[in-house]
């Protein structure tokens, strides 16, 4: 049964050690539609325009935009129980997210930069008759992953901070900072990568400090007037007011479905990722030009869906299956309130194009 195992697992037999520091764990990692992953990722995509980021000022509809995602997981440990029936995996997880307007031809600006990291993560897995594993076997394991604590950070570019400033917009820049915790349930882990696999993912992100809410802006930043007079209002160590963004549902709940299709002995194999997230949609405006001497009444955030959906091919390198074994190339589409840093009050953004992967 072993021998069976590490036959349908892995390369090569090292991979049936029991417990093993700094080793990858080939369970627990981000399916291709997730829109922050622990890969690498680079998208030329037609966007939906917007004046909130449209430096040039052109007014075009659409326009081409560069997003460059570079995620990682870090193995500290995995194991294996009962046979290899059970396994536990520790990784730390990190995210950098960069979106470019290298169209743009007087500057091409950086838009905006997310970052995302946390303390490692936790991922159980639950494997069913890896005796008899085979295309036939719909349900091979379950598993679970806990994100005890996470950061996200973003930030806008700094030719649009300049911009906005002498534009004299209300806001210049929104800080979205907070910590949250993050718990999914996997049917099928995608182990293997060359049998045929139907995953599906069921996801929750909790806010872990609710009352800051999910952005805050200080008085530097542009006018605190502009946020929720129900969000809480604060002085810093250097003497700047400094307001929070209503939090509303302190939440984010997702659904994903990843399929990948027998591997071809060349190594190749289709790849189809859709993910479907109901996320805050930031009710401040990043148009407005007047300044309020009062603080102005807002709602918390309303909660909107957001469609992700990745369609391509994928080559496995036949003698190696770790970090960085794998290259994507395939289209990936977009729909929902904008994804990335202070720009996720604005709607109906969405984007399409070529999307490469490297895994």
């Amino acid at each position: 049964m072993l021998i069976v195992y590490c036959q349908l697992y892995a390369d090569t037999t090292d991979t049936c050690r029991a417990s093993e520091w700094f080793r990858y764990a080939a369970y627990g990692q981000s399916l291709y539609a997730d829109e922050h992953p622990d890969f690498v990722r680079m998208d030329i995509a037609l966007t939906t325009n917007n004046p909130a980021f449209d430096y040039s000022g052109d007014g075009k509809r659409y326009t081409m935009q560069t997003f460059g995602n570079f995620g990682a997981r870090l193995p500290i440990w995995r194991g294996n129980y009962q046979n290899f029936r059970f396994g536990l995996s520790i990784t730390q997880f990190f995210n950098f997210n960069i979106w470019m307007d290298m169209v743009e031809q007087t500057t091409a600006p950086i838009v905006n930069t997310d970052f995302r990291i946390g303390v490692p993560s936790l991922t159980f897995i639950h494997r069913f008759n890896q005796s008899k594993l085979s295309d036939k076997n719909f349900i091979k394991n379950y598993s679970i992953t806990l994100f005890p604590l996470r950061h996200e950070s973003t930030h806008i570019g700094d030719e649009l901070v300049l911009q906005r400033s002498d534009l004299g917009y209300a806001l210049r820049r929104v800080n979205v900072s907070y910590n949250y915790s993050e718990l999914n349930l996997t049917l099928n882990e995608p182990e293997n990568r060359y049998l045929q696999t139907h995953t599906f993912r069921l996801g929750l992100m909790v806010m872990l400090q609710p009352n800051e809410g999910w952005y805050f802006v200080e008085e530097r930043d542009g006018d605190i007037n502009n946020i929720a007079t129900n969000g809480k209002t604060i002085v810093n160590r250097k003497g700047y007011q400094r307001r929070y963004g209503p939090s509303g549902l302190p939440f984010e709940v997702y659904l994903q479905y990843q399929y990948q299709s027998p591997c071809s002995k060349h190594g190749f194999q289709a790849i189809v990722s859709a993910e479907i997230r109901n996320r805050a949609l930031y009710g401040y405006s990043l148009l407005e030009t007047q300044h309020s001497e009062e603080p102005r009444y807002s709602i918390a955030d309303k909660h909107v869906f957001t469609y992700n959906l990745f369609v391509g091919a994928r080559y496995n390198m036949r003698h190696y299956d770790g970090c960085f074994s794998r290259f994507s190339l395939g289209l990936r589409a977009y729909h929902g309130n904008c994804p990335y840093g202070m720009f996720r009050s604005v709607d109906n953004f969405s984007h399409i194009g070529l999307c490469f992967i490297y895994q």
